[in-house]
């Protein structure tokens, strides 16, 4: 087991408030110690992690270690988003709509009437999906945009939808990002990747405590 799901599982735990302090402080010291490391060869860093554990390490460890705290930070960076989007940098905001303004363009998002046209969803049908939270949307410049992937062959909708009731009340930015990055926990896929081959138990549990953190 590693030492990053070691200590999230002691942390775990710890009440709440107490918890996040914790990580708080741990984030403060990894910052500053990640700085300091970050323009380091390979070879540095690997040799430096196989001499802090106590058993036989190899970089494939190392890098999974990485993708594990990688996906916890993403999820608390959600969480936080959810409730105040100021926490969020303007830089990351900008980012973001950057993505998804190019997904318009390529048309992995859609705009209401083409997700209607497309999907054969009548408005009432959509509505009731959204309310249930089986579809979501996000909304650029005031525009309401559905992902494609909705309608792709390669994956089951029943699967694609309840993996979004998973997901809760998240934003559908938060949702839209769950669902296109690469997850350690499904084996550095994403979770439609992990979707289109068979996957569904995992990505749900994933989706679940994405949505939970």
């Amino acid at each position: 087991m590693s030492t990053v799901t070691t200590k999230a599982r002691q942390q775990a735990k710890q009440p709440p408030a107490a918890a996040a302090r914790a990580f708080w402080e741990s984030a403060q010291q990894l910052a500053s110690a990640a700085e300091k490391v970050v323009g380091a060869p390979r070879s540095a860093l690997v040799e430096g992690g196989v001499k802090s554990r106590s058993r036989q390490t190899g970089p494939g460890e190392l890098a999974a270690e990485l993708g594990y705290l990688s996906d916890k930070i993403d999820e608390i960076r959600g969480r936080l988003a959810a409730t105040d989007r100021r926490l969020i940098s303007q830089t990351e905001r900008e980012k973001a709509e950057q993505i998804m303004s190019k997904m318009v363009e390529d048309g992995a998002l859609l705009t209401s009437a083409a997700f209607v046209e497309r999907s054969k969803f009548s408005r009432q049908a959509l509505s009731k999906a959204l309310k249930a939270q089986r579809v979501f949307y996000v909304e650029i410049s005031g525009q309401r945009y559905y992902p494609d992937f909705f309608l792709d062959p390669r994956y089951e909708r029943r699967q694609l939808e309840e993996v979004s009731k998973a997901l809760g009340e998240l934003p559908g930015a938060s949702k839209l990002q769950f669902f296109t990055t690469k997850k350690a926990s499904l084996m550095e896929q994403t979770p439609l990747d992990a979707l289109a081959r068979g996957q569904f138990s995992r990505v749900r549990t994933a989706a679940q405590g994405f949505a939970e953190r």
